[in-house]
């Protein structure tokens, strides 16, 4: 799908282009900003064609796992973003988002992250393609806030699976938490690698011309510093979170085998009594009176309830060694 906008009178136009334009036209009106999503090879080569913008550039925007970083060829420049992106099962993870520009044309490509787009449409009141370098920090501002909205996510997610494991303390929710912690490796990898690409444009003499622009800077730098410091505590506290719930279920499982133990010994009792008289020995005691099974009966139930009681309050008041 392919989305051409235009700024004029202080006013965003979606100009009429479609998929066959990027293939088959010979020229896109410039000073334009093309959107594209899930592009095909051929709409890239036609889309280099018209904008003169590298294909050797465009062709990241078909690796789905290009890592963030900034390229420049001749007077084109190339900056891939990590963006989060949900799949239909609702697992969050990172993609690349592909922004390509020279002096008369602004292009994104994403063949994941449908929202982006739609943030910098609602809530740039002015957007301006002709102004590439503004486009671009806006696109690194609105990223950062996504990124912060997403871990509120997660950081929500994780709050009901803790309550979940307060309850039941099954494999399942670890799994679960398991998987909250790989999604926060995910996020944090992309946070400091979109930091990164950051960095390098702030070095750049092109990306400091403006006040306005400095200023939009500062702003995106500190929205992505705010979003890394939370996700640095949530997986902090995610992991510990987890670590605290296995040593739960670690101690469980001690208590348990503990109690079990109990009860083996308690029930060995009787049954070492019950060996005894069951040999095949002459002359064993009661053997010719006729309760004797009543009373051997009694015996080992005595044994056995002083045994509980003993090991009991053994169990009880053993110290730890200091």
């Amino acid at each position: 799908m392919v989305n051409v906008y235009k700024e004029i009178d202080d006013k965003l136009i979606e100009l009429n282009y479609n998929d066959e334009h990027l293939i088959n036209a010979d020229s896109i009106e410039e000073k334009t900003w093309i959107h594209i999503e899930n592009p095909s090879n051929e709409m890239l080569v036609g889309l280099s064609k018209i904008t003169s913008i590298p294909m050797t550039l465009l062709i990241s925007a078909l690796d789905e796992e290009e890592s963030a970083h900034v390229d420049q060829e001749d007077n084109s420049f190339l900056i891939v973003l990590d963006v989060p992106f949900i799949d239909e099962n609702d697992n969050i993870t990172t993609k690349p988002f592909v922004i390509a520009y020279n002096d008369n044309y602004f292009i994104t490509v994403s063949n994941y992250n449908k929202t982006l787009k739609d943030t910098i449409l609602n809530k740039v009141k002015i957007v301006e393609p002709q102004k590439q370098i503004r486009m671009t920090l806006n696109f690194i501002y609105y990223l950062s806030k996504e990124f912060i909205s997403i871990l509120k996510i997660i950081d929500n997610k994780t709050k009901s699976i803790e309550k979940e494991l307060y309850s039941s303390l099954k494999n399942e929710e670890l799994f679960k938490m398991l998987a909250v912690n790989k999604t926060f490796v995910y996020i944090s990898n992309a946070l400091n690698a979109d930091k990164g690409v950051l960095s390098k444009l702030l070095k750049s003499s092109r990306f400091m011309r403006y006040e306005q622009d400095m200023d939009l800077m500062e702003d995106a730098q500190i929205e992505l510093e705010q979003a890394i410091e939370m996700c640095t505590i949530y997986r902090d506290i995610s992991a510990s979170t987890m670590d605290a719930f296995s040593s739960v279920i670690g101690n469980n499982l001690n208590i348990l085998m503990k109690r079990l133990s109990i009860i083996t010994i308690v029930l060995s009792l009787p049954t070492l009594i019950a060996s005894i008289w069951g040999m095949n020995f002459v002359d064993l005691p009661l053997e010719e009176t006729p309760y004797g099974f009543y009373i051997v009966l009694g015996i080992a139930l005595i044994f056995t309830i002083v045994g509980a009681i003993f090991v009991l309050f053994v169990s009880k008041n053993k110290k730890p060694k200091k």
